[in-house]
């Protein structure tokens, strides 16, 4: 099946935020994978893994920080939005361990984790990870700090485990860790994996008291035909994206794209035009912005132009669809297909 995995800018902003405090060059090495600045204003935007993977080993050799999953993964995971919201509602640290790994596909498209029991005792794990070895690491170091403190939400913070077995093969700056400062730590492992003490799984958690949050959080889907939706769509925060810049995003050549895309009888310009008449619904009926502010984002020429792919796709009007007569829920609109 092709797919193309996708993520949370989220993650991005974790790695950025440490670039930030050592005073390196973050904006450069995003523009070095073709990412944007702008994508890290939302923190629950979805992004090709394939970009934030390669700024994540990019950074982490070019900067020399051996330790940046670890450094990128030292905050609360209480701080991870919805993600969080959704785990800590778990009554106890079982449930919480099983929300995660459900959780986790809400984040990353091929996030693999489980929790492995037996009469022996229970793992929580992580399986193999994707990318070349630098950003294995330190992808690894990150979510291995969130299982971790997915843990101590029950055992308090300063558990770890007795016994950590890592993927990476890399001990560069980890064992001197705080966080294995009481844990043998196993390099070069199939899968990413601590036991989890019996006598905490019944455990309540510590629960945080998070606002509502109307935004939808739903599974990230990898499969072809709904990813390269959401990756274009995702790139109208810029103007409209050139095909090349879509290829470049995804890992493939344009040539390749353009063949998958007509595998599933798509074409790029039928792809375009529909990500920007769904981000145009949205901003019309969600936001305040003037109909010309929203026809430069979406990178019209112009209103004028704007007008007519609106009406063409809806068969209404951007005022009209507005001020009411067609002012249902954008996804109850059932688009036409433009010609």
């Amino acid at each position: 099946m092709q797919i193309i995995p996708l993520v949370r800018a989220k993650y991005v902003y974790a790695y950025g935020a440490v670039l930030d405090r050592l005073g390196a060059p973050r904006r450069r090495l995003l523009e070095r994978v073709g990412l944007s600045e702008r994508v890290l204003e939302d923190p629950e935007a979805i992004i090709p893994a394939h970009q934030a993977w390669g700024f994540i080993g990019s950074a982490a050799q070019s900067e020399g920080i051996d330790d940046l999953g670890l450094a990128a993964g030292d905050i609360s995971i209480q701080d991870y939005g919805a993600f969080s919201e959704q785990l800590l509602q778990m009554p106890n640290l079982n449930q919480a361990l099983e929300a995660f790994c459900q959780l986790a596909l809400h984040e990353y498209s091929r996030a693999d984790f489980y929790v492995s029991r037996s009469e022996r005792g229970t793992w929580f794990c992580r399986g193999p990870i994707d990318g070349e070895e630098a950003e294995k690491k330190h992808v690894e170091l990150l979510v291995l700090t969130m299982m971790i403190a997915t843990v101590r939400l029950a055992a308090g913070p300063d558990w770890n485990p007795l016994t950590v077995f890592l993927q990476t093969k890399d001990s560069n700056r980890v064992e001197q860790h705080h966080l294995f400062s009481n844990s043998t730590v196993r390099f070069g492992s199939q899968v990413t994996a601590f036991e989890v003490p019996q006598h905490l799984l019944p455990q309540q958690l510590h629960p945080k008291v998070f606002p509502q949050d109307d935004q939808k959080y739903n599974r990230l889907k990898h499969e072809f035909s709904v990813a390269i939706r959401q990756v274009v769509g995702g790139m109208l925060c810029n103007g409209a994206p050139k095909i090349q810049l879509v290829a470049d995003a995804v890992g493939e050549s344009v040539r390749t794209l353009q063949r998958r895309l007509s595998e599933i009888d798509a074409t790029f310009s039928g792809i375009l035009e529909e990500a920007r008449m769904q981000s145009a619904q949205n901003m019309i009926a969600q936001s305040d912005y003037k109909l010309k502010e929203i026809a430069h984002r979406l990178g019209y020429s112009d209103q004028a132009h704007f007008t007519r792919a609106f009406r063409r796709w809806t068969g209404v009007s951007p005022s009209t669809f507005r001020t009411g007569k067609a002012q249902t829920d954008a996804v109850s609109l059932k688009p036409r297909r433009p010609r």
